[in-house]
């Protein structure tokens, strides 16, 4: 009987989690959602990888989301040495992956990629400044 009461909370947090996932495309995030940024810096080696704060997070999804109609089509960027963004994965699918430059941010929803100028570099620095404590100082050194 302990054992099943311990099992319930268990399953309604998994069955939670999935309708989450399953939320429209236009949803907000949420604060239970986790997001990791990948720092696109390295060729032949492992890019740093850490989370994105929730507050951040949301604040960056929820303004994107505002200016959807901003946003045009595009191709992939190409590949190139160097940075070559912060990559924003959410945890779910209802969400867009965002690669995140000093000057545009690209949405990636399903195989379809747009773009969203953005050259006053706000939402790069918006990531830049929630991470920053958790990269190392070579990392730090290497972004615009």
């Amino acid at each position: 009987m302990i054992r099943s009461k311990a099992v319930i909370p268990s399953l309604l947090a998994l069955a939670l989690l999935g309708i989450a996932a399953c939320a429209p495309a236009g949803e907000s995030p949420s604060s239970s959602s986790s997001y990791t940024v990948l720092v696109d810096l390295y060729s032949g080696r492992d890019s740093p990888q850490v989370d994105l704060s929730s507050p951040a997070a949301d604040e960056l999804y929820n303004e994107l989301d505002g200016r959807v109609d901003e946003f045009n089509d595009a191709t992939e960027p190409a590949p190139a040495l160097g940075f070559r963004g912060f990559v924003v994965t959410p945890d779910g699918e209802a969400l867009p992956v965002l690669r995140v430059t000093e000057e545009s941010v690209y949405a990636v929803r399903g195989d379809k990629h747009e773009l969203l100028a953005d050259p006053e570099g706000r939402y790069y620095r918006l990531i830049l400044d929630d991470v920053s404590s958790k990269l190392t100082p070579e990392v730090l050194s290497a972004l615009p």
